[in-house]
């Protein structure tokens, strides 16, 4: 087997394999992976794949590498990486790839066709996504003490609140910080109206629960993991966009509350 992937990486030109190098990492960041574990998947696979004192620096959104290439010059190549949310199916699907490049059983046509493979991947159908959305959003409402009618209400409005981030707000051609805050001014609006109508009964518990779907959590979790480990430009990336969101998810909700209150009589 090992003579096999050899001879294939011997097949392959060293341009090729740096290429598919930094496909990886670029694949691991798109989907969401920390930075640490991008970085040890290249270095790993550039070893194992035979690159001539590689060397990889990767931040939250961008790789910068180089390569020796047949001993004479340098290959450099930078990728920019926008942030994404995490896909976890793909994020160990490209974990299970890097561990078999390290020992040594995949060549780079294996690699490719993985990659290929791993791009292309289905993640849950949008039927799951509306789904788990109305149940997280209800889940959290009654975790912070909702009363049934509450985490009903909750559970319609996560439900309503994932079927417009996945059919309505698409079609608006607008920056993602616009997109947040029409998002979350829905949201606000959806909770105004069923508390409205007597599903809910505590306007309070039911947008906490609601709102939840759209809180920032894994980047700012991720932007501490990166600051401990002194991963200090990341971290700031993550952290600024963690932020941003969640004052975008304020200004929504603000908004709306507002207009809630004028179309009222300032009535909540």
């Amino acid at each position: 087997m090992k003579e096999i992937v050899r001879a294939s990486i011997e097949d392959c030109s060293q341009i090729e394999r740096f290429r598919l190098v930094t496909r990886l990492g670029n694949a691991i960041l798109s989907n969401g992976g920390e930075v640490f574990r991008a970085e040890q998947a290249m270095e790993y696979a550039a070893r194992a794949l035979r690159l001539e004192a590689f060397n990889a620096y990767v931040i939250a959104n961008g790789i910068f590498s180089n390569v020796v290439i047949d001993g004479r010059f340098y290959s450099s190549r930078i990728c920019h990486v926008p942030l994404a949310p995490t896909i976890l199916c793909r994020v160990d699907a490209l974990n299970d790839l890097s561990r078999k490049i390290a020992a040594g059983k995949c060549g780079p046509y294996e690699m490719r066709m993985r990659l290929e493979q791993i791009e292309q991947m289905k993640v849950i159908e949008n039927r799951g996504k509306v789904l788990a959305a109305g149940i997280g959003s209800a889940g959290f409402c009654y975790l912070f003490q909702g009363s049934l009618r509450d985490t009903a209400a909750a559970f319609v409005t996560g439900v309503l609140l994932y079927l417009f981030l996945l059919y309505a707000a698409p079609r608006f051609s607008s920056s993602r910080m616009m997109q947040t805050i029409m998002t979350s001014s829905v949201l606000a609006l959806c909770c105004c109206f069923l508390c409205w109508i007597g599903l809910g009964e505590s306007l309070d518990h039911v947008m906490i629960g609601a709102v939840f779907t759209l809180a920032p959590g894994v980047p700012l979790t991720n932007s501490i993991r990166n600051f401990l480990e002194n991963d200090y430009l990341s971290g700031l990336i993550r952290f600024v966009d963690a932020f941003l969101t969640a004052g975008c998810i304020a200004i929504g909700v603000g908004v709306a509350l507002r207009f809630w209150m004028f179309a009222m009589g300032g009535m909540l």
